[in-house]
C-alpha cells in the first residue's frame, strides 16, 4: 500500500472538512430520515418504504440507475413480498451473502411477474443493498459504491480487486474501512471536528465518517474546486413566516432610488450564487450541455427563478435568489410567478437566501430552502386586479 498517498488523502480530507461537509451532508440526513420513518410492520408498507428512502436519492441514482424507484414500485405491486425481503435482509443472524442473494432473487421474481408494466431491471445490486443495510444499521455497515472503492484503492495501491459484482469486493471494502476506522479513532483532532455533526446526526460507530474519507478521493483528484480564497458558509433555511399587521401611516420614500439599490444588490447576489453553483456543478462532470445559467438575466424576468443549475445526477434545479446586506431574518418579497414555479416543481425548486452580503468584495452567507414557497406566502403586500 502507498502510505504516502494514503496520508495525503487523509490530510486533504481534514484540511477541507467543512467544504466537503457542505457537499456530502445529505448522507447523514438520509440516515436520520430513514431512522425516523422506518417501520417494518407499517400497515401501509409501500408508503412507509417510499418515505423512509426519500432522502437516499443521491445515494441510489446515477444515469439510468433506479434501485429506489424499482423497490418502491415492487412494494406497491407485492407489499408483503417486499416486506419479507427486507425482514430477511435485516436478519443479522444470517449470512450476509445469502441475505443479499435472496433479496436480489426475490426482486427478480417480482420483475418477472410484473415486468411488462414498466421496469426492465431491478437494479438491486450490492450498492443498493448496502444503502438499505447502512440506513437501518449505520453502526454495522458502510455505504458502498464500486467506483468509489476502485478509485480510492488505485490511489493508495490497496490491493488487486475482483471484478464488479463479486461479493468478495464487499468484504475487502469492509476490511479497508475498518483499517481507516482505527486511524480515525486515534485521531483526536478529527474526532473533535466531528463532535458537532455527530451530536446532530446518527453515526454511532463513525462508519459514515470513514466512508466520507474514502469518497473524498473524488475531491482529492480535482483539488482546484477548493482553490477559492474563502469557504462560503451554506446552511438550510429554516425560518418560518409570520403575519404582519397593516399600519396606515404616511411615509416619504424615494422609490426610484430604493428600486435601483435593490436591483444592484439583487444582481450582485445572483452573480455570487451563480459562481458558487458553477464551482459545485463542475465537480459533477455532467458535460457541456449542462452548464449553470443566469436564466433571468439571459432570458428575462418572469420565469419564477433566477438561476438554472443541476444536481449531481444532471437533474435541473431552479434557484431563486433573495439577497440582503442584513441578517437572514430580514424580510423578503416573493412574486406570484416565483410561488407558482415553486409549486409546479417543488422537488427541483430552491430558495437561496444570501445574507450578510458584501457586494463589493462578493462575500456572504447562504441559507437554502427546498420545495414550495407556499408556507412563506402568508402576508400579501400588493394585489394585481384584472378586470373583465
Amino acid at each position: 500500500m502507498n502510505i504516502t498517498m494514503y496520508d495525503a488523502i487523509y490530510d486533504f480530507y481534514k484540511s477541507h472538512y467543512g467544504q466537503i461537509e457542505q457537499r456530502e451532508i445529505y448522507k447523514w440526513e438520509a440516515v436520520v430520515h430513514f431512522q425516523n420513518n422506518w417501520d417494518i410492520d407499517a400497515k401501509n408498507f409501500p408508503t412507509m418504504l417510499e418515505n423512509a428512502l426519500y432522502k437516499t436519492k443521491n445515494l441510489m441514482a446515477a444515469g439510468s440507475y433506479y434501485p429506489r424507484e424499482f423497490i418502491v414500485w415492487a412494494a406497491k405491486k407485492e407489499p408483503e413480498t417486499v416486506r419479507g425481503l427486507f425482514k430477511d435482509l435485516y436478519n443479522l443472524s444470517a449470512d450476509l451473502k445469502e441475505r443479499m442473494e435472496c433479496f436480489r432473487e426475490g426482486a427478480e421474481e417480482i420483475l418477472v411477474r410484473h415486468g411488462s408494466e414498466g421496469h426492465s431491471k431491478t437494479y438491486q445490486d450490492h450498492r443498493a443493498l448496502m444503502v438499505y443495510l447502512n440506513m437501518r444499521y449505520p453502526d454495522k455497515y458502510y455505504l458502498y459504491k464500486y467506483t468509489m472503492f476502485v478509485d480510492f484503492s488505485k490511489l493508495i495501491d490497496y490491493a488487486e480487486l475482483p471484478k464488479a459484482g463479486d461479493i468478495g469486493l464487499l468484504f475487502m471494502f469492509e476490511s479497508m474501512c475498518d483499517m481507516i476506522l482505527k486511524r480515525v479513532m486515534s485521531d483526536r483532532e478529527l474526532l473533535k471536528m466531528y463532535e458537532k455533526r455527530r451530536e446532530k446526526y446518527y453515526d454511532p460507530e463513525y462508519h459514515l465518517l470513514v466512508q466520507d474519507i474514502i469518497y473524498s478521493a473524488k475531491y482529492f483528484s480535482v483539488p482546484e474546486i477548493f482553490d477559492e480564497k474563502r469557504d462560503i458558509p451554506v446552511k438550510k433555511f429554516t425560518l418560518k413566516a409570520k403575519n404582519t399587521e397593516v399600519h396606515l401611516k404616511g411615509v416619504h420614500v424615494d422609490y426610484i432610488e430604493e428600486a435601483k439599490i435593490q436591483k444592484d444588490l439583487g444582481e450582485a447576489g445572483e452573480e455570487f450564487v451563480y459562481q458558487y453553483e458553477r464551482n459545485i456543478v463542475k465537480t459533477y462532470h455532467l458535460g457541456k450541455n449542462k452548464q449553470v445559467r443566469r436564466a433571468a438575466k439571459l432570458d428575462g424576468d418572469g420565469l419564477g427563478y433566477d438561476i438554472l443549475s443541476y444536481d449531481r445526477h444532471g437533474k435541473e434545479i431552479y434557484i431563486e435568489v433573495k439577497t440582503t446586506t442584513g441578517s437572514e431574518e430580514s424580510a423578503i418579497f416573493i412574486t406570484a410567478n416565483e410561488l407558482a414555479m415553486s409549486e409546479m416543481f417543488p422537488e427541483q425548486y430552491r430558495l437561496y437566501r444570501v445574507y450578510d452580503f458584501d457586494a463589493v468584495n462578493m462575500n456572504g452567507k447562504i441559507a437554502v430552502r427546498e420545495g414550495s414557497l407556499k408556507e412563506l406566502c402568508i402576508s400579501a403586500q400588493t394585489y394585481k386586479v384584472n378586470f373583465k
